[in-house]
């Protein structure tokens, strides 16, 4: 018998051309899909971090004035350096819509020691002090909040009080002693001429002690080239003041203060945001700093670089009509050399409080 073998002969294939063509098309698609996604992750996170991180500039510039605000006078006794009231505002323009920032002026209380020792001999006219910081002679000081008077003699750690305490005025061991200082607060812009004191992160929000004043901002940086504003609060770019006060309007109640904020304007026996008081120097009697009781505070805070290609996500941000941030009586708008397509690069928060004045002395 014949045997028939079959032989079957297999044959291998490579890739063409075209489809390695292909899978090098699908495999860069891929790569670019996983890299527009990664790309797009790192900047959502990172407007992320800068948002939160403007809210926070915005929410501690508000905390730090709204403490001070509180405690501005202190029951001070008489004008603690270049504050003769315990509470001196400084509108953009007292004559109507700000171009800028306001800034304000306030007495506050710095602890610098303790009494050392219960005073027992009338009148006090002297007191035994731990220090922690420095007094010289003419400070005026605090002692516990219940005695403002002002440092005639330092010897060691005896201060001698311009002012005597008969009895039963007692000041005990441990009562706190405070410097009263006048603090200034404002904001330095980019296009200042202090724009340094930022420390290339302006605008910013600077705080200065007893400062010498310009028109009611300070001079940041003075003779010799000494800094008197310390920034203490990166991309704030706004702060806006209003006040409240009672006494202030002479057509009610004859001027005089009865526990009640006066109405502006229109008399209706209502307190509402209108009888808060923008545009005013504070300086003509009846409207003097010292019938201040009510501060609105506005806070605007931007980010410290600019968006990359998220927009602006402000909150008058609308779909087809971008507008700037418009606080109390300043319309950024306005501002001198304001561009639009430059505001739209940064996103912005803004906090708003009303601040009651505790401490008002004189």
């Amino acid at each position: 018998m014949e045997e028939t073998r079959e032989i079957i002969v297999c044959k291998e294939h490579g890739f063409s051309l075209i489809e390695l063509l292909v899978g090098a098309i699908i495999a860069f698609l891929v790569a670019a899909a996983a890299f527009t996604m990664l790309t797009t992750s790192s900047k959502a996170t990172r407007v992320s971090d800068q948002t939160a991180q403007t809210q926070q500039s915005a929410r501690i510039a508000m905390e730090l004035l709204s403490h001070d605000i509180k405690m501005a006078g202190f029951a001070m006794a008489g004008p603690v350096g270049n504050c003769n009231q315990a509470i001196v505002p400084a509108d953009n323009n007292v004559g109507g819509a700000d171009n800028g920032p306001d800034s304000i002026s306030l007495v506050v209380p710095a602890q610098v020691g303790t009494v050392n020792t219960t005073t027992s001999m009338w009148p006090i006219q002297s007191i035994d002090v731990n220090l922690t910081s420095a007094v010289n002679v003419g400070d005026p000081i605090s002692i516990g909040g219940m005695a403002s008077t002002t440092v005639s003699v330092v010897s060691g750690t005896t201060l001698t009080l311009q002012n005597s305490y008969p009895k039963p005025m007692t000041f005990t061991a441990g009562t706190p002693v405070y410097l009263l200082q006048c603090v200034t607060y404002q904001v330095i812009r980019p296009t200042d001429v202090n724009a340094s004191v930022c420390g290339g992160n302006a605008p910013c929000l600077v705080r200065g002690i007893n400062a010498p004043l310009v028109g009611g901002r300070m001079d940041c940086n003075g003779p010799g080239g000494t800094t008197a504003c310390v920034a203490i609060t990166d991309g704030v770019e706004d702060v806006q003041f209003s006040y409240a006060c009672d006494g202030c309007n002479a057509a009610i109640n004859a001027g005089v203060a009865d526990g009640i904020i006066d109405d502006q304007g229109v008399v209706d026996n209502q307190f509402t945001l209108a009888d808060f008081v923008s545009d005013n120097s504070w300086t003509v009697a009846p409207m003097t700093g010292d019938t201040i009781r009510l501060v609105l505070v506005n806070v605007v805070a931007r980010e410290t670089r600019p968006d990359q290609g998220f927009g602006e996500g402000n909150a008058t941000m609308t779909t087809n009509s971008p507008s700037p941030i418009t606080v109390s009586d300043h319309n950024p708008a306005l501002d001198s050399g304001y561009s639009l397509a430059t505001y739209q690069q940064y996103r912005r928060r803004i906090v708003t409080r009303t601040v009651e004045v505790r401490n008002i002395g004189l």
